[in-house]
């Protein structure tokens, strides 16, 4: 089953980060943070790909 899209208050929460500084990272496309992308005007992500990231961070670990 497919986990729904990641928005920006989902991101924000999940990197305990304000919802501005999400915004900013998809302005910066060699920035921090997960591939984002729009769907009409709004920002999303694929869990999948937070997952991806957050296990580069950690120096290649598997995410839970």
């Amino acid at each position: 089953m497919r986990r729904p899209l990641a928005t920006v208050p989902d991101l924000a929460e999940h990197y305990g980060v304000s919802q501005n500084t999400v915004r900013a990272w998809s302005y910066t496309k060699t920035g921090p943070g997960p591939l984002m992308f729009r769907v009409g005007k709004f920002l999303r992500a694929r869990w999948d790909d937070i997952d991806r990231y957050d296990a580069e961070q950690v120096g290649g670990q598997r995410a839970a």
